[in-house]
This record gives C-alpha cells, sequence and structure tokens, in this order.
C-alpha cells in the first residue's frame, strides 16, 4: 500500500495541488442536509412537503433560522442528490442545471435566499459521469462545474465518488483546483476515502489535504437506527488514533450525518451520537426534518456546552481510550488545558449462561444466517473447532445468536444476531438459535481515570445537565443507561 500511497501524491503534484485552506473550515463544518430523511423524492404532487424541490430548502432554511439552530451554530443548508435536470443533462455552455420544475427560480436565487437569512449555501456532486441516484455528474466538467457554483453563490461542495474508481484519482484534485481558482471560497468535501475500503490506517490522507479536502466521508453511509450508528461509532473508535493525526483546523474527518431530530433513535441514542462526535472533532450536520424535531431532540441540538467541544478551536480530535467493548471512554483535549470526556455504554448487561449443549438448532448448508451490521455484529471469531464444539461455545453465552461455519477449515464467527437474512456461500454452514433474545443491557458505572487524560485532580461539570459536579482526585466514576454516554469537561484543580 506504500507504493499507492505514493502513486496518488504523486498524481497530485502533477495534476497540480489546492491544498486544503484553513481558513475555509477552522472548525468542523454545522448545518442541515436532506439526504438522510428526504432522500430522492421527487414525486411533489404525492408528496407536496418532502419531495426535493426550492420549497423544501427554503422550509428548512426558514427553521435553522428561526428556531435557535443558527444561533447555535447550524449555519448551512446542504442540498444532496437529485437536484439536477436529467434532460438535456447540461445547457449550451455545458452547465449543469437545476430541475426546472422543482427549482422554478433557479439555484442563484436559492442561495441568495440563504444568504438573507445568513445562512450559507451547500450543494452536491460526484466524481463520475452520474451522481449514485442516476443524475448528471462532474467527470470531465470540474472547471465548468467549479465556476458554475461559485456563480450561483455555493459555499460549500460535497463531492461523492458513484462511479468508476480509477477515476478518483484524477477527478478529486481536478475538482480541488478547479475549486481554489473559481473566484469564491469553496468549502470542499470529498467522500473518495468512503471508497477506498475500511482499513483507515492504507488511506492517503496526506494526498486529500494536498488536493484541498477540508474534510472527507470516510466509511459507511449512516442509515437512521441504532444499528448503524453504533457500527460507525465501533469503526472511529477502531480507527481513532490513526485518524486523529489528520485533523486540523481546515481538514477533518466526516463520520456522516447528526440522527439527532428522528425517531428513529432515543433521547439516550441521540446523546450519544452528539457526544462521540464532539470528542471526533466532526462535523455536525444535522440529517432530520426542521419542522418535526421533538423538544427534547433540540434541546439536545442546540446544547452550547456540547456544540463549544465539538467547535474547540484547537481543532484536534479525540480517541477512544478503553479497549473495544460493551463500556467504554473516549476523550479530546481541549483549549485552556481542558479534557472532554463521554463515558459510554454501549451495550452493557447482566449476563446469564445456560448448561450446553443446546437441544435445537436452526440450521442451514450452503450459507449462515447473518448478524444486521454485517461484521460489526460478530462476537468473535473461531478456527479449528468441531461443530460440535461451536455449538458448546454459543449456547454457553447468552450473547451469541448463532455462528458461522466453514466447513474446509473448521472456522466461523460467533453472531450476536441473527436477523439479516441469509447469506448463501459455498461452504458454509449456519447455526441459529431458536426464538433467541438477548439479555437486557443495564445501567452500569463507568470510570474515567484522570491519570489516562493527563490529570491527577479535576473539576468535573457535566454538560447534559450543565452544571458543575465538584472536585475529584484520581478519577470520577458515573452511572450510564444503556446506549447513553454521559459527557463530561475536565478542568485542572
Amino acid at each position: 500500500m506504500a507504493v499507492g500511497v505514493v502513486l496518488f501524491a504523486a498524481l497530485a503534484l502533477v495534476l497540480g495541488s489546492a491544498s486544503a485552506n484553513p481558513s475555509l473550515a477552522p472548525v468542523p463544518p454545522m448545518g442541515w442536509m436532506s439526504w438522510e430523511i428526504f432522500r430522492c423524492e421527487i414525486d411533489c404532487e404525492k408528496h407536496p412537503d418532502s419531495c426535493i424541490n426550492e420549497a423544501l430548502y427554503k422550509a428548512q432554511t426558514d427553521r435553522l433560522a428561526a428556531d435557535g439552530y443558527l444561533q447555535a451554530g447550524y449555519n448551512g443548508i446542504h442540498l444532496d442528490d437529485c437536484w439536477m435536470r436529467l434532460r438535456p443533462i447540461r445547457d449550451a455552455q455545458n452547465q449543469l442545471v437545476p430541475d426546472p420544475a422543482r427549482f422554478p427560480s433557479g439555484f442563484k436565487a436559492l442561495g441568495d435566499y440563504m444568504h438573507a437569512k445568513n445562512v450559507s449555501f451547500a450543494i452536491y456532486t460526484a466524481e463520475s459521469h452520474e451522481t449514485c441516484a442516476g443524475y448528471p455528474a462532474s467527470r470531465g466538467y470540474e472547471n465548468i462545474d467549479a465556476k458554475t457554483f461559485a456563480s450561483w453563490g455555493v459555499d460549500y461542495l460535497k463531492v461523492d465518488g458513484c462511479g468508476e474508481e480509477a477515476y478518483y484519482t484524477t477527478g478529486y484534485p481536478l475538482m480541488g483546483k478547479a475549486l481554489a481558482t473559481s473566484g469564491r471560497p469553496i468549502v470542499y468535501s470529498c467522500s473518495w476515502p468512503a471508497y477506498l475500503g475500511s482499513n483507515e490506517s492504507t488511506k492517503p490522507y496526506s494526498t486529500f489535504i494536498d488536493i484541498g479536502c477540508n474534510l472527507w466521508r470516510n466509511w459507511d453511509d449512516i442509515q437512521c437506527s441504532w444499528g448503524s450508528l453504533s457500527s460507525i461509532i465501533d469503526h472511529f473508535g477502531d480507527y481513532s488514533r490513526v485518524l486523529q493525526q489528520w485533523v486540523a483546523p481546515g481538514h477533518f474527518n466526516d463520520p456522516d450525518m447528526l440522527l439527532v431530530g428522528n425517531n428513529c433513535i432515543s433521547d439516550d441514542e441521540a446523546r450519544t451520537q452528539m457526544a462521540i462526535w464532539s470528542i471526533l472533532a466532526a462535523p455536525l450536520i444535522m440529517g432530520n426534518d426542521l419542522r418535526t424535531v421533538t423538544p427534547s431532540q433540540r434541546e439536545i441540538l442546540l446544547n452550547p456546552e456540547v456544540i463549544a467541544v465539538d467547535q474547540d478551536k484547537l481543532a484536534k480530535a479525540g480517541v477512544r481510550l478503553s479497549p473495544k467493548n460493551d463500556t467504554e471512554v473516549w476523550a479530546r483535549s481541549l483549549s485552556g488545558g481542558s479534557v472532554a470526556v463521554a463515558l459510554y455504554n454501549k451495550n452493557a448487561h447482566t449476563a446469564t449462561y445456560s448448561a450446553a449443549p443446546c437441544e435445537e438448532w436452526n440450521a442451514t448448508i450452503g450459507g449462515y444466517f447473518e448478524a444486521c451490521g454485517g461484521s460489526s455484529g460478530d462476537l468473535s471469531c473461531f478456527t479449528s473447532l468441531t461443530i460440535d464444539q461451536a455449538q458448546d461455545a454459543c449456547c454457553a453465552n447468552s450473547l451469541c445468536a448463532g455462528f458461522s461455519y466453514r466447513v474446509s477449515d473448521n472456522s466461523g464467527c460467533y453472531k450476536t444476531n441473527t436477523d439479516c437474512g441469509i447469506v448463501k456461500q459455498t461452504g458454509y454452514e449456519g447455526f441459529a438459535k431458536p426464538g433467541f433474545k438477548p439479555p437486557a443491557p443495564v445501567a452500569v458505572p463507568i470510570t474515567v481515570k484522570f491519570a489516562d487524560v493527563g490529570l491527577t485532580r479535576a473539576r468535573v461539570r457535566d454538560l447534559w445537565a450543565r452544571k458543575d459536579l465538584g472536585v475529584f482526585s484520581g478519577s470520577y466514576t458515573a452511572t450510564v443507561a444503556p446506549h447513553a454516554a454521559a459527557f463530561l469537561r475536565l478542568t485542572p484543580a
């Protein structure tokens, strides 16, 4: 992979380096984006309040400005995919054109509407012939599109992949250079690393910075569920020390949109996402409908002390301090010598164990029962076990729902659930406990040791309650509900 990194860097030099401009995004961007909830809904007759059109973005702009979000720092409205006219693909000047039926005023007018309310204008394209939803994109038109976007008053551009990955080494640098010479400062969000697999340690992040990316989507798209959210937290925890080194004013990792404000996660889960995103110095870009956010989740989104952690001027990302487990400690250094700490209860439980062997198994040949979340739904993997031995081990563990089994080498993986269908694969067998129910998660005490964050005594402040808890020596312990995260600021005392 080292050779690949050299090649990426060489291509960036050949194509011209834009280099990320720290002044464009000195702290992580904040705002609202349409994709998570509104996707690519274009039937405005059937869905007048939720289709991708001018009225939707004006309505969200109004709520952003009127409901306290803009004052809290959420200052951008982000159009995602599906805004483009399909036919003809481009106009006589080879420019992209917003769909005239859904955006009759055009994008210059829409941008002016946002700017009049002190809201920034963000849009989307892709380094491919078509976007992921099949709309015209920017491959081969980087210079024209950058100048077009600048003429509309665009302040932020998200550039997806969606096409031939071999072109990204050409296209992303070209777009970075085109934006830098467009005549307008435009924040550049790159999705390139999300197309390079799961191993963050092999991705050429220095190249992304060199070509002008101010932030980048690293990994999977977030879906509106706790399973998706927790798998992303696991991924960024696993690679937190690798990813930390690339974060500084002007360039940030992006674990994707905030689910906070939707009914797909609980208030505790919403607080966890806000806390972990703030520890990571991640963009806070909401993926909700601002017209329907509940009061409790609006309060979470607008918590000024949590936002202050995310927007800390050091722009230094934090890490997962503890090993990956059912309970975890995350921390981030802040300006002035304080430390933000999240005590995260992912899935603590009171384990109960049954005697092996189990009497019945649901079995399949030529495949196995997959866990939701893919590999993140695996408890652990094994080698050199007979089927009977694997069954005994799974049966004795109350968290094990079943397992995959590769006959050729007697290996497999134990699953936390078997709810996401059968993966058909020759040479595999699958086994699942009938009627499996995992033990209920419970609230548990979680401790941060001050020595782990460079302190001996600290004044502890609860950022959710927004109150001081006192001065403590050596450590602090909080009881944390399932899927929740206590969020603290530790100040040397």
